[in-house]
């Protein structure tokens, strides 16, 4: 589409703009609000998107061995303690399982 004015240069790369270039660092956190805004989205940090990641993750079975790869921490306790969070549905269920230890009357 862009004949000879298209960059051939970063062909290995998945991040290129429209005419080949590779895109800026700070290209998609300083655009991020605009993408929430548009879409009627609450805003939100674009870093917060690691701990959603992580806790989707969690909640659908996957091990927090896996999930410390897979965003790259060192230490296992940084994954489980700030970037997990149990859903809501979790909760529920950790608050009935206490509920039928006590007794109805």
């Amino acid at each position: 589409m862009c004949g000879k004015g298209y960059c051939n240069d970063f062909r290995e790369y998945i991040y290129v703009n429209e005419i080949g270039e590779l895109i800026k660092p700070g290209y998609i956190t300083q655009h991020f609000p605009l993408v929430l805004k548009k879409n009627g989205l609450r805003k939100i940090r674009f870093h917060d998107l690691r701990h959603s990641c992580a806790s989707l993750l969690y909640a659908n079975g996957v091990s927090l061995k896996e999930i410390q790869e897979w965003l790259g921490h060192s230490d296992i306790s940084t994954t489980s303690n700030i970037y997990t969070h149990l859903d809501f549905s979790s909760k529920i269920a950790s608050a009935n399982a206490i509920i039928s230890v006590f007794p109805t009357e």
